[in-house]
């Protein structure tokens, strides 16, 4: 299981990121697919600190993402917020931080995370997708893919997510909420209770 990367892509650099080098696909993936959730709003989040002067969120918003861009590579990413950490530490006026070259190179972090997640979906998982819409079976691969610690891709959630709203059945609701937390344990352990109590 090895990790296909575009031939060309924005910011990210897959040499430098510690998380990739160490062969975990899965792990790589599912810190893509986090950072996606995280980042993808993240000009809204750094506006709204920003038009409140609430320096302590701006900073912990700043420094999340500069221990994030190490792991993933995003070398260019890292130096612009360590800047950014280090202006804040120093308690500089919130007007004085200029965030632009943060929001664009954060936005071109994010597509290229999104070509890489793409690249990396198996044609396995979309078939499994496009073929399965029974939920014994799909409760079964998710059970299969929580105990193997594998990448549980949106597409199939959202699956997973409409044979139950169509059964009108809320009873994985919280097992859904942990995936997508990506608290997969939690999520592997409230499956099997509820597998085993029916």
């Amino acid at each position: 299981m090895t990790l296909t990367f575009p031939d060309s892509l924005n910011v990210m650099q897959p040499h430098l990121a510690p998380i990739a080098q160490q062969g975990q696909k899965d792990t790589f993936l599912i810190v893509l697919e986090m950072f996606i959730q995280q980042y993808e709003s993240f000009d809204r989040d750094i506006d709204l600190a920003l038009s409140s002067s609430n320096g302590p969120e701006l900073h912990i918003l700043i420094h999340t993402l500069k221990g994030t861009a190490t792991a993933l590579g995003l070398h260019r990413l890292h130096q612009i917020t360590t800047e950014l950490d280090l202006q804040l530490t120093q308690r500089v006026d919130l007007e004085n931080i200029n965030v632009t070259q943060l929001l664009k190179f954060t936005k071109l972090a994010v597509l290229d995370c999104r070509a890489v997640l793409s690249l990396n979906t198996s044609n396995a998982d979309r078939t499994e997708l496009d073929t399965d819409h029974d939920l014994t079976t799909l409760l079964k691969q998710l059970q299969i893919k929580l105990e193997n610690h594998e990448h549980i891709q949106p597409k199939f959630i959202d699956m997973l997510k409409s044979v139950l709203s169509e059964q009108q059945n809320a009873r994985y609701e919280h097992v859904l909420n942990l995936i997508e937390q990506f608290e997969y344990q939690a999520a592997q352990e409230s499956l099997t209770r509820l597998e085993n109590s029916s």
